[in-house]
């Protein structure tokens, strides 16, 4: 049976498990070289003057429009001229508000370079697909110009665009992805991960990929690939074989597998100078702990509706700042264009203060999880991991917590009380799944910790544990916002009998707490909004998790076994009633047994220099789809003239 995928996508089967008939066409041309004006007007309600349509002729004359800088070396024969660089079907950007101006440089900033790899990868990677930008209502065609599925969905077949090249002017093929995964992935001695990634896992097979040629490639599974559409729209997954087979022990003996996996982590990959890249821009300088400094790619494969080579913007500038006050300070001083990343709720009235003056904006990213208080089912305690795995006493802490006063105080009233569920950006979202054990109500929370046995018998105002131990909690919790909203936490649950402490320190000294299943508590800026991309998060996955109860895979429960078969059902199934049915249950039984607290779903602030043009009015920071940076579309941005 074949299929062929030329059919729009919703979000609701953004895991690519509608393959029948549910992607969107190819956002840049149809046969006759024309943009679908519905998928080209799909900027989320934003209005744009530039052209819904390309010329046909730009294409069929390909008399693509350039930077100066690059048609300086192409002047001097130090570049091919655009029409040889651009790929034979480029992809084709319709701007969210116009056309955009050659020039200038895009300043954001890193708390960290190696330890902040995500904010830079989340901006420039690219991949076969890709979430819609900026809010993610579809999976479009990237690299790739086509797909279909054979043999009921266990094979996959993809088309990438010919003529695309690595910024070093070698041409991209498959042999490139094959490398990634066959002698970077697959190979346990290449790959920095010990752990196969599960997301290339299905029922703990890997997915075999296959070349049919040059610019085809061919997925094979013993059940439906379901997730591929998803899978490929995250991280790049390709390396440029010809920069580093020469550190591979299989293309080089000399080498050793020490020396690949250190001139290929990803630090290296995503920050050295000279290394060959798909992405709009590519690394020049490198200072460490200081600066990461990007000039255009001038092999770039994305062109706007006029037919001029993105990005527009000549440099992308990292500056490495560790404070996110003096992050705050600097973009609002003018010296830095976007304030995204390390935004937080508590800054919003400073920037809504000084939006006025008008050198920037204050933007909303639509709700997300926010401030998980992780409870660790297996906690060290065996006393504590016996009241954390009885759901009287979860339903308790949650009702305990008073969340109208929490947004109102610390959220600016911008947080929307919820308990732990699916966040509003999924099409599995359900309001009255959100609200199941949301309401403040201190005396049911009483009643639900006495009917649990944990009493306080002595009088001191808190209860004891099994073993007649105090009921007293830990949270770790890093040095930031999340302090605030843990001491009003400690508050509500002292009001019901459970004292809190606070372990207040960095999260390098946290993290091994949280990865080593050794904390109590765990809180954290948020979680993810549905199992599209972690579903370790919501499932048993692999070994040790869900990272909140290692031992599922041994212990249970049965609720948490069934949502992990719903899960694994979804992720070989190409029925869009069976995953929309599956989802809504895992989604159900989450919200239900709550294994984790949320006090809501909170609007992410930040902000853009109105220097900028072509900024997104709508974006959205869930981690799934990439976080705040991918759906910014920074290869569309633009540097305003100085008036």
């Amino acid at each position: 049976m074949i299929v062929q995928s030329k059919f729009k996508l919703s979000i609701c089967l953004i895991w690519g498990l509608c393959a029948w008939g549910c992607l969107a066409s190819d956002p840049v041309l149809d046969p006759a070289g024309k943009v679908d004006s519905k998928d080209a007007v799909a900027h989320n309600g934003q209005v744009t003057s530039a052209p819904l349509t390309i010329d046909p002729s730009i294409l069929t004359k390909r008399t693509f429009g350039e930077a100066p800088m690059l048609a300086q070396k192409v002047s001097e024969d130090a570049l091919p001229p655009v029409s040889e660089r651009l790929p034979e079907n480029p992809l084709v950007v319709v701007p969210l508000d116009e056309i955009g101006r050659y020039g200038g440089t895009i300043k954001r900033a890193l708390t960290g370079d190696i330890v902040q790899t995500p904010g830079v990868s989340k901006t420039l990677g690219e991949n076969l697909m890709g979430y819609e930008r900026p809010l993610p209502k579809s999976i479009l065609y990237n690299l790739a110009e086509s797909h279909e599925f054979l043999d009921d969905g266990k094979v996959a077949i993809f088309k990438i665009r010919k003529g695309i090249k690595w910024s070093d002017g070698v041409p991209f093929t498959v042999d490139d992805i094959l490398f990634w995964y066959h002698d970077m992935t697959v190979n346990p001695d290449a790959r920095a991960n010990p752990l196969f990634p599960s997301a290339w896992l299905v029922e703990g097979k890997p997915i075999e990929m296959e070349k049919v040629d040059d610019h085809t490639l061919r997925f094979r599974s013993h059940k439906p690939l379901g997730r591929i559409l998803g899978i490929l729209s995250t991280d790049m997954i390709a390396f440029p074989k010809h920069a580093y087979a020469q550190y591979h022990p299989k293309y080089n003996p000399k080498s050793s597998y020490e020396a690949l996996r250190d001139s290929t982590t990803r630090a290296q990959t995503l920050f050295k100078p000279g290394t060959p890249s798909l992405s709009a821009w590519v690394p020049v300088e490198w200072t460490r702990g200081q600066r990461l400094i990007y000039e255009r790619n001038p092999y770039y494969f994305k062109v706007d509706s006029a037919g001029n080579q993105l990005p527009y913007a000549d440099r992308l500038v990292f500056n490495v700042i560790q404070d996110a006050q003096v992050i705050l300070l600097r973009f609002m001083n003018g010296e830095l264009d976007l304030l995204g990343r390390y935004a937080q709720i508590n800054m919003f009235a400073t920037l809504k203060s000084e939006e006025r003056h008008g050198q920037f904006k204050v933007h909303l990213g639509t709700p997300v999880p926010v401030s998980t208080l992780r409870l660790n089912w297996d906690a060290p305690r065996l006393e504590l991991r016996q009241a954390f795995r009885d759901k009287r006493v979860r339903v308790a802490l949650s009702h305990a917590i008073n969340r109208e006063e929490l947004s109102q105080i610390l959220y600016h009233g911008l947080l929307e009380p919820a308990s732990h569920s699916f966040g509003p950006a999924s099409q599995y979202y359900s309001e009255e799944a959100s609200q199941t054990y949301a309401a403040y109500d201190p005396d049911k929370s009483r009643r639900l910790l006495d009917d649990a046995g944990l009493l306080d018998t002595d009088g001191d105002g808190i209860r004891e544990l099994s073993n007649g131990s105090p009921f007293v909690i830990t949270i770790d919790v890093i040095p930031s916002m999340g302090v605030d909203i843990c001491q009003l936490v400690s508050d509500y649950w002292k009001a019901v009998g459970v004292s809190v402490h606070l372990n207040i320190a960095l999260r390098d000294i946290l993290f091994p707490k949280w990865s080593g299943g050794t904390f109590e508590v765990f809180w954290w800026w948020g979680w993810s909004d549905d199992p599209v991309v972690n579903r370790q998060d919501w499932g048993i996955m692999g070994p040790n998790q869900p990272v909140w109860h290692r031992n599922a895979d041994k212990e249970g429960p049965e609720w948490l076994l069934e949502a992990t078969r719903l899960l694994d059902e979804v992720g070989t199934t190409v029925d869009p009633v069976k995953v929309q049915a599956n989802m809504a249950r895992v989604r159900d039984l989450h919200a239900e047994n709550t294994p984790l607290i949320i006090p809501g779903f909170a609007y992410h602030v930040w902000g853009a220099s109105t220097r900028l043009g072509n900024v997104p009015e709508k974006s959205t920071t869930a981690d799934g789809y990439r976080g705040w940076s991918r759906p910014v579309y920074h290869e569309q941005l633009y540097v305003k003239e100085k008036k």
